[in-house]
């Protein structure tokens, strides 16, 4: 199971994305994801996602994010990136309302985008990405699960934890 982060950076009515487009050889090309990455060994998740947003994605140093949910995504049966049964992810899941600096507007694996609250439904976005960010509307931290049969999502569990 990979260990990952992933942080819904909220401002203004807009959400700061990732816009995969700078290979083919990326699983996530072509879609919108929230910023995030892999938790280097030996890396606590709020550590992770501040080097995430600092270091590698967008310059930002985010302010006090919050852990909002760990989403296990269990990705038997799945097709993702053309790959078949991605090994599963345990993702951390953290939500920023604040941040310091300039955002970097070139990063070398995406975009970086606000998308505005109004503007998300029409932006290609993976459907369990999609709930957890609904999550987020709801006071606690949840644990959520997801399956995907090919690239449709057939279940998606979640359970206020906090």
């Amino acid at each position: 199971m990979i260990n990952a982060t992933m942080c819904f950076l909220k401002v203004n009515r807009e959400i700061l994305f990732l816009y995969r487009n700078k290979g083919d050889g990326d699983i996530h090309h072509g879609w919108y994801v929230p910023l995030g990455g892999k938790t280097e060994r030996g890396e606590r998740g709020i550590d992770c996602i501040a080097r995430e947003f600092e270091q590698d994605s967008t310059g930002l140093t985010l302010i006090a994010p919050k852990l909002r949910g760990i989403a296990t995504f269990y990705n038997q049966g799945r097709i993702l990136g053309g790959n078949e049964n991605p090994e599963d992810w345990c993702v951390e899941v953290y939500e920023a309302r604040e941040f310091r600096g300039k955002l970097k507007e070139e990063h070398p694996k995406a975009k970086p985008l606000w998308i505005k609250d109004s503007d998300l439904e029409s932006i290609k976005m993976y459907p369990g990405d999609r709930k957890i960010l609904e999550l987020l509307s709801q006071e606690g931290v949840f644990e959520v699960i997801t399956q995907y049969d090919k690239e449709n999502l057939i279940r998606f569990e979640s359970k206020r934890v906090a």
